[in-house]
């Protein structure tokens, strides 16, 4: 007879109420964070004071839905019931749903095996050079130090500036911004961030002369703010018509005052509120409660977004940074809201003229899957899903508003500043997307070395002003677009390949279809499915790899680049790379030849004539020919000026175009 100890978790899909038939109950922030199909493991998490738990699924029979499935079907964000052995990390029985047990067509993301953990690259498996004509654009990074001279790069002068709606409005009538005024008349440039919606932040005498305000607290939020006081997260509704007509009174002594057109100023974020002065919808059932609508809410939201610009003024509407992001909104799960909020948030800043932060990117697949009003897209081309930047976008385009990120999470959790792939990728991520600010620690930019250095000198470029274009040939799995798109009936992963630069890789018929490989293994919470390669198919006739230079940044004439390919010496096999040169469409290079001995290696190809004229197969400039026995695996593939492009910025010089094949 078996003793076999059951063990039985029941865990909740964020935005999804489980079914309570079969046994099922719903347990909210119970959920699956990643899923191993190499080591064969699955991971939950326990709820938000819990902490992962992964468990052994050797042995274990999985179904979906009640059906019979592999590992290789269970979703990060499913919900699941375990049933554990003896061995307490051994999992007998997985049992795994998608929603109520009526949902089947979750797809599997491919299994395969890469021959090293991605997580484990080294710096000098990569080649950051750039020509000494590179200088870095002004204040483009921004750290998070008590004392300014303590910055570790002198030239990049951003100095965060938090006050809270208490320090300058204490009193009703009575406004105060000596903080601000003493920051404007230091070295520095400075941004802002005050804090206006949680209670201990807020003025006492709002609640004297507002007796019918209601707190709201937010599950989860942080036990400390930036004022290392203690806070269960308990917050002022904004939308409330008292706080609102205060909080305007103080934006219109702030526009009194001139502050908005200071040029020491760059930038604010907006509007204030929740921890951290980083917003989304919040109090959905609450708001209801009190006979708000969806309506209702944006017309605050238009209100609060109108002042802010009055307040800094239309020609400087670029300074409003807001802390929100172009997702679509979960809104506590409510169905009725999540359909008519969606993206209206930051679209409304953005026809405003306002700029945007990302406040995760060290999450570098979550949540910016699909950004089709801030300018990148998810676009399907020919049965894959691809980032496809507008440069038109104005967001991107003008160069005077601000993308940013914030990179503080590195060295929290599980996400560590000594993993030099988790620092690569996060700086990659914010240039694909045309970051142009990172805020980051001290410490965090001393680990990245070569390649924040790099992220330094390239950050806030366009392409008429780029030294170099490149590719990450990858796929990643974004699980935020999974939940915020149930409600809409979408299923299955929602995977992006590659992240691209002004060069882009993609499949070419008949010799140029390539092979997903070298999956990610990282404990980073909501960002553990994803390849970091792709390789040839030899086996089914493909020996190419096809990649497309952007015309606005090279096309036509004679240039002299480089050709720099991060690729697997994994066999004794030999290739090259075959570009669009003046005279000839398949110029060959010098030959690569593989020595075979496993490591990832960059290899340089030095081109002084490429033209790049989309002569070859597919409207393509260039592919990597492998002329080997066994397939070839590239992870990167960059471009790099080796003379300064023409000195221009003009947008009406530089007419904005399509992507070629997209």
């Amino acid at each position: 007879m078996s003793c076999a100890l059951i063990l039985t978790l029941t865990l909740a899909v964020p935005g999804i109420a489980l079914a309570k038939d079969k046994g099922w109950e719903k347990r909210s922030g119970w959920k699956v964070t990643a899923v191993d199909t190499t080591a064969n493991t699955i991971t939950v998490h326990s709820g938000e004071e819990g902490e992962d738990k992964t468990y052994k699924a050797v042995d274990a029979t999985v179904t979906v839905d009640g059906k019979s499935a592999k590992l290789a079907d269970v979703s990060v964000g499913m919900g699941v019931k375990i049933t554990a052995g003896a061995t307490p990390d051994a999992a007998l029985s997985i049992a795994a749903m998608t929603k109520g047990g009526k949902e089947k067509d979750r797809a599997a993301a491919p299994i395969l095996r890469g021959p090293d953990d991605p997580s484990q690259q080294q710096q000098n498996e990569d080649d950051w050079w750039l020509p000494e004509w590179v200088t870095p654009l002004p204040d483009v990074l921004g750290f998070y130090v008590d004392n300014p001279v303590e910055a570790p790069v002198p030239d990049q002068t951003l100095e965060l500036v938090t006050f809270r709606w208490k320090d300058v409005n204490p009193r009703e009538g009575v406004y105060d911004w000596s903080i601000l005024e003493k920051a404007l008349a230091g070295k520095n440039n400075i941004y802002t961030r005050m804090e206006n919606s949680h209670v201990i932040h807020c003025p006492d005498w709002l609640f004297e002369k507002y007796p019918d305000l209601r707190t709201h607290i937010l599950k989860g939020e942080p036990t400390d703010d930036n004022w290392e006081q203690k806070t269960v997260g308990t917050y002022l509704p904004l939308w409330h018509p008292g706080i609102g007509a205060e909080f305007k009174k103080l934006l219109i002594n702030f526009k009194e005052h001139g502050f908005g057109a200071n040029p020491r100023l760059k930038f604010s974020y907006i509007p204030g509120a929740w921890a951290w002065g980083e917003f989304d919808v919040q109090f959905v059932k609450e708001m209801k409660a009190q006979g708000m609508k969806p309506e209702d809410f944006m017309s605050w939201w238009r209100d609060i977004v109108d002042a802010y610009v009055d307040a800094y003024g239309k020609e400087n509407a670029h300074k409003l940074m807001f802390t929100g992001q172009d997702a679509l909104e979960l809104c506590d799960d409510d169905i009725e809201w999540q359909n008519a909020i969606g993206r209206k948030l930051f679209e409304y800043v953005w026809q405003k003229g306002g700029s945007t932060r990302f406040g995760l990117l060290e999450k570098f697949d979550f949540t910016t899957g699909d950004m089709p009003v801030f300018g990148v897209p998810a676009k399907d081309i020919g049965g894959a899903r691809y980032f496809v930047v507008d440069e038109e976008n104005p967001l991107i385009a003008n160069a005077q508003r601000i993308i940013g990120a914030e990179n503080e999470e590195i060295g929290n959790r599980n996400i560590t500043w000594d993993n030099y792939y988790q620092l690569k990728m996060t700086a990659l991520k914010s240039l694909a997307i045309r970051v142009n600010c990172v805020f980051l620690g001290a410490k965090i930019w001393e680990k990245g070395g070569a390649v924040h250095q790099y992220m330094l000198k390239t950050l806030g470029r366009h392409y008429w002003d780029s030294p170099d274009a490149w590719c990450a040939l990858r796929e990643g799995r974004d699980v935020y677009q999974e939940w915020s798109r149930y409600h809409l009936g979408h299923r299955g992963p929602w995977t992006v390949r590659n992240w691209e630069r002004w060069l882009i890789q993609r499949e070419v018929e008949p010799d140029g279809k390539t092979v997903v490989t070298y999956q990610a293994h990282t404990p980073v919470k909501f960002n553990t499915d994803a390849f970091e390669a792709r390789r040839t198919d030899l086996a089914h006739g493909s020996a190419n790899i096809y990649f497309g230079v952007d015309d606005r940044f090279i096309k036509g004439g004679t240039n002299a680049v480089q050709i720099k390919v991060t690729y697997l010496d994994e066999n004794a096999g030999i290739w090259w790379v075959e570009y669009d040169a003046a005279e000839d469409a398949y110029k060959k290079t010098t030959p690569v030849k593989n020595l075979g001995d496993g490591q990832w290696k960059t290899t340089t190809l030095v081109v002084p004539d490429a033209s790049f004229q989309n002569r070859q197969r597919g409207g393509m400039d260039f592919r990597i020919v492998n002329a080997g026995e066994n397939d070839l695996t590239v992870r990167f593939v960059r471009v790099v000026r080796l003379t300064p492009p023409p000195s221009q910025t003009n947008l009406e010089v530089h007419p904005l175009q399509p992507l070629k094949s997209d």
